[in-house]
């Protein structure tokens, strides 16, 4: 008996190897998939500017790398002895506006680099709900600001679609082989409601269909639809039963995995996995031959699987169990 509803998985006309660069940024869930692709090895740069949810400001940051546009004065603000930008993640600040503003220039640089040599640039959107500066100026993050410093409202697919555009447009006179991936976080944002989390998504959801649509080298991948179809149970969630958990993060990179990873890639991870369940297995007695015997067979994995990918880190910690 089939207890689930199989999502389909596009067929994509590319795969990743590890030869090939990937750019990713968004929200929390882009990160868990850049997080899973350095776990594995790959060459992969994320979230500069922090995580990121709501795909305009997300947009207006890459396009503002590509031109290396001016920082907006406008966006700088103070609180706890530390300044921020509105278009970044409170994890980016500094000690004056002056360190920021040339901190936020070196982001732009790096982030510029990083579109012009990646292969594949996956953007991960999590909610339409934009919050404005009474100015209107749109904002990626409130930095604990008062409520009424700001103006809320959803934005529709057709305003997303269009900051999209202005940032392909640039980003192909960059690098006009580059391919997108569009995905919707699955993460559910119910401090909004769930009747308002839900337009939200929708909004999300038939943005990057207008958006995949318009263009040859855009593409989607359903991690929204995986998480709530294929994995409809709360076991599947942390205890705040929002925030997908470890086993379904992992169902989800899988199915990520099976669909763009070239097979030798794939061949490649599961020996990854099979060393790393060595490196971090835990001993019954540390000093003991058996134990010396079983690190010295997980060094000889490790150093022949060191001419394929970078295990520096793994061979000098167990290195260090060998003394």
């Amino acid at each position: 008996m089939n207890w689930q509803t199989k999502v389909p998985i596009p067929q994509y006309p590319f795969s990743l190897s590890r030869s090939d660069r990937v750019f990713t940024m968004g929200s929390c869930f882009a990160q868990h998939m850049a997080d899973r692709l350095l776990h594995y090895k790959f060459s992969c740069a994320s979230n500069f500017y922090g995580t990121l949810f709501h795909p305009i400001p997300l947009l207006q940051n890459l396009t503002d790398a590509l031109k290396q546009a001016d920082i907006d004065e406008a966006l700088f603000v103070e609180r706890d002895e530390a300044v921020f930008h509105y278009s970044c993640h409170s994890s980016v600040y500094a000690g004056s506006k002056n360190d920021l503003k040339k901190k936020l220039l070196d982001l732009q640089s790096s982030v510029a680099s990083e579109l012009k040599k990646s292969k594949l640039i996956i953007l991960t959107f999590g909610t339409a709900f934009l919050y404005q500066l009474l100015s209107e100026k749109p904002v990626a993050n409130c930095h604990k600001q008062p409520t009424d410093s700001f103006n809320k409202e959803l934005s529709s697919p057709e305003e997303i679609q269009n900051v999209f555009r202005s940032f392909y447009t640039e980003l192909k006179k960059l690098n006009p082989k580059v391919q997108i991936l569009l995905t919707v976080s699955p993460v559910r944002h119910i401090r909004d409601g769930v009747h308002e989390n839900n337009l939200s998504k929708s909004a999300l959801l038939l943005a990057c269909d207008a958006i995949q649509n318009t263009f040859e080298d855009l593409h989607y991948f359903p991690a929204y639809e995986i998480v709530m179809d294929e994995l409809r149970d709360y076991r599947f969630y942390e205890k705040d039963r929002v925030h997908p958990n470890v086993e379904a993060l992992g169902y989800v990179w899988d199915k990520f995995a099976e669909a763009i990873l070239t097979k030798d890639s794939l061949s490649l991870n599961r020996d990854l996995d099979k060393l790393f369940l060595s490196i971090n297995h835990k001993a019954f007695i540390e000093t003991s031959i058996a134990h010396k015997r079983f690190l010295q067979k997980t060094m000889a994995s490790a150093l022949a699987l060191n001419e394929k990918v970078n295990l520096k880190e793994e061979i000098k910690e167990l290195k260090k169990r060998l003394q």
